[in-house]
């Protein structure tokens, strides 16, 4: 599609001249081999002779794709004075070059560049390298949100400190299985400045696991989490889990363009509304494995918040989260904070 774009406006330039005593040179360059092309036709036929000459010199390989067209449009009047066209042209993230080349002895040639890596001469003669590879930034994308991760869950008591089992009594965590899992599936950037510094938002998906060490049925009754020890079973499994629909609001710092060579730190606020909790146990009874879940809010906080911080590397992210909100609605239970620390794999 880029190309039959780059075709119909590379055609409209000559339209705009009459059609009697015109010639256009073109001059294609594929690594060492260059052929030049002398077109007398009507330019009204310019369209169809451009394209079906750039179909036979447009390549692609896995690393890089570069064609060098000179397009001499000089149009050669009756009365034997030349003019010349100026075309300038941009295809969504394709980054093609229009220069005078002033090493020509015919001035006013214009040399295309249709190039994801394009490297200019400047006026001294040394190279100057605009890099519009597929890993470089653009407005939008160098993900940091948007991806799959995974974290460990743990409580904050009131006193800031990981909450220990004394103080937890029913809520006692596992911490080897209290883990939670993020699928962050948007994610937008907006540049504040260029490609190094932006904000950057979306929306997300965080399911929590917190594994309970005790033999504890929980219910939740008259707004009241209850924890009732059960004797008559050893459950291997007791899990509290919540689910949560997230949306950051992360300051991004990005130290390059190319995100494949890029460090990237983000910082920022998480916010998130409840969309459901359950309780689910596991048990062994004559030989036979026994479960139960339970589908139930468990006055978990209907609405979150959460301070953020990330860093990372290419795609990989180490990130922190400590929550701003108590986990369980006030008075339900413990005054807790929820606390996280995992990865996250961006894409």
């Amino acid at each position: 599609m880029k190309q039959l774009l780059l075709f119909g406006i590379l055609s409209l330039a000559p339209l705009t001249f009459a059609q009697k005593g015109q010639s256009k040179r073109i001059v294609q360059i594929q690594g060492n081999d260059t052929t030049i092309i002398i077109i007398n036709e009507r330019m009204d036929k310019m369209d169809s002779i451009l394209t079906e000459e750039m179909k036979k010199i447009y390549v692609t390989d896995s690393m890089v794709t570069r064609v060098d067209v000179f397009i001499d449009s000089t149009i050669i009047s009756e009365d034997g004075q030349a003019s010349m066209d100026s075309i300038k042209v941009k295809i969504g993230n394709m980054k093609i070059v229009i220069l005078d080349d002033k090493n020509t002895a015919q001035k006013g040639e214009k040399r295309v560049i249709i190039d994801e890596r394009v490297i200019i001469n400047d006026e001294r003669g040394e190279e100057m390298m605009m890099d519009d590879c597929e890993n470089c930034l653009t407005k939008s994308n160098h993900p940091v949100w948007s991806g799959f991760g995974i974290n460990a869950n743990g409580f904050i008591n009131t006193q800031g400190k990981l909450a220990t089992g004394s103080e937890l009594g029913f809520l006692e965590l596992d911490p080897a299985r209290s883990i939670g899992l993020q699928w962050n599936f948007l994610n937008k950037r907006f540049p504040i400045i260029k490609e190094y510094l932006g904000v950057t938002t979306g929306l997300g998906l965080q399911w929590n696991r917190y594994a309970l060490k005790g033999n504890y049925d929980i219910s939740s009754v008259n707004d009241t989490i209850y924890g009732t020890l059960n004797t008559s079973v050893n459950y291997t499994k007791n899990t509290l889990s919540s689910l949560y629909l997230q949306a950051p609001l992360l300051l991004q710092i990005n130290t390059n363009k190319n995100q494949s060579e890029s460090w990237t730190l983000s910082a920022g606020i998480v916010g998130g509304i409840r969309l459901g909790g359950m309780h689910k146990t596991k048990w062994e009874t004559n030989g036979n494995d026994k479960k139960d879940k339970t589908k139930d809010d468990f006055n978990f906080n209907p609405f979150q918040a959460s301070l953020m911080a990330m860093v990372g590397y290419n795609n990989w992210n180490l990130y922190m989260t400590y929550n701003l909100t108590d986990v369980f609605n006030e008075g339900s239970a413990l005054s807790l904070r929820g606390v996280n620390a995992g990865i996250l794999l961006s894409f």
